[in-house]
C-alpha cells in the first residue's frame, strides 16, 4: 500500500501525519483556506477523493466550534471542490457513534441517535453528501485500531485515549488501567466494542474506491466492522496472555454516554465491496500493536 501512496498526490492537514508518511509528493494544505485548496483542484486532475480528515476525538469539552469547522465545513469545502471541478467519486469516513443503543447487532439501517458533537456533525456530513450529485460510499468505522508494525505506523496520540493501545501501554509499563463500569447487561459487566484491525480498514477504503471506478450512481453507506464483540475484560485478558505480563486494575464509575453493547453486521459491505474484516481477531490486534509499542 506503501508504494501505491508514493505514486498519487497525496493531500492532507496534519504535518504529524507528512512527516510520517515521507512521501515526496505531498501537499500540505488546511481544509478550511478556500484559496489554497481551489490552487490544489486547479492544478491537479482527480478522479476519486478519500476523504478522512475532520475532528475525531469523541470529547464534550470540545468547543462545538472546531467540530463544526473540521468536519462540517471541510466537507462543504471539499463539495464544493468536487462540483466545480466535476470530481464525481468521494469515499468519506463516518462513524458507528451515531448509531442508537441496542443488544443487536446493527446494520446501516438501525436507528440513528447522535448524542455526541462528534456524531452529530458526522452524520450532518453524510446527509450533505448524500444531497450532491455525486458517486459516493460513506463507511461508518467502528473501533479502528491495532497498528502496522511491518511499515513502522501505529497509533501514537498524545494523551492516548483509545482503548487498546493506553491499555498495552500501561501494561507494558506495570502502571494502573482503568475499567469504568462493571455493571453493564454484558457476560462479564464490562462494555462489549466491535474492534477493526486499521489493515482491514485500508482494505476497506481500496476496495471502495474500486468499486465507485467499476459503478455509477453509487450512493452507499457501509458498516466497516467485525461482526463480534469483545468485552474490557477480554482484551486485558488477551493482552495479559500475550505480554505474559499482570494488568493493575482500578475500577471506577460508568462515564456518561458510554453504552452496553456496539457491535454490527458486515454483511452488506461483504455482499457489495467483496470486503471481509481478515485481521481483526483480538489475537492479530493485540500482537501488532505489542509490537509497534515495543519498536517506538
Amino acid at each position: 500500500m506503501e508504494n501505491n501512496l508514493k505514486k498519487k498526490k497525496i493531500l492532507c492537514i496534519d504535518k504529524k501525519i507528512h512527516k510520517n508518511l515521507r512521501i515526496s509528493n505531498f501537499n500540505k494544505i488546511n481544509l478550511l483556506n478556500k484559496k489554497k485548496l481551489n490552487n490544489f483542484f486547479k492544478k491537479n486532475k482527480i478522479k476519486t477523493i478519500v476523504h478522512l480528515a475532520g475532528q475525531s476525538l469523541v470529547d464534550e469539552n470540545i468547543n462545538y466550534k472546531k467540530y463544526y469547522e473540521n468536519n462540517i465545513k471541510v466537507t462543504e469545502n471539499i463539495l464544493n471542490m468536487m462540483e466545480k471541478y466535476k470530481i464525481k467519486n468521494l469515499v468519506f469516513s463516518s462513524t458507528a457513534s451515531l448509531y442508537a443503543e441496542t443488544n443487536v447487532k446493527l446494520t446501516e439501517k438501525s436507528k440513528i441517535n447522535t448524542i455526541s458533537k462528534y456524531s452529530k456533525t458526522k452524520f450532518k456530513c453524510e446527509k450533505l453528501i448524500r444531497k450532491k450529485n455525486i458517486n459516493s460510499i460513506i463507511l461508518r468505522f467502528f473501533n479502528v485500531c491495532s497498528s502496522l508494525p511491518n511499515l513502522n505506523r501505529g497509533e501514537n496520540h498524545k494523551p492516548e485515549t483509545h482503548v487498546i493501545p493506553l491499555f498495552i501501554k500501561n501494561i507494558l509499563k506495570e502502571k494502573k488501567i482503568s475499567i469504568y463500569g462493571t455493571n453493564y447487561s454484558t457476560k462479564d459487566g464490562t462494555c462489549i466494542r466491535d474492534f477493526i484491525h486499521v489493515k482491514d480498514i485500508c482494505d476497506a477504503i481500496i476496495k471502495s474506491i474500486n468499486y465507485l471506478n467499476k459503478n455509477i450512481l453509487v450512493k452507499e453507506i457501509f458498516n466497516i466492522a467485525n461482526n463480534k464483540g469483545y468485552s474490557i475484560l477480554d482484551i486485558i485478558k488477551e493482552i495479559e496472555k500475550i505480554s505474559k505480563l499482570k494488568a493493575r486494575k482500578s475500577i471506577k464509575e460508568k462515564r456518561s454516554g458510554d453504552v452496553s453493547h456496539l457491535i454490527s453486521s458486515f454483511v452488506k459491505a461483504k455482499r457489495k465491496l467483496k470486503w471481509y474484516p481478515k485481521n481483526s481477531n483480538l489475537n492479530k490486534i493485540i500482537k501488532d500493536e505489542i509490537n509497534w509499542q515495543k519498536k517506538n
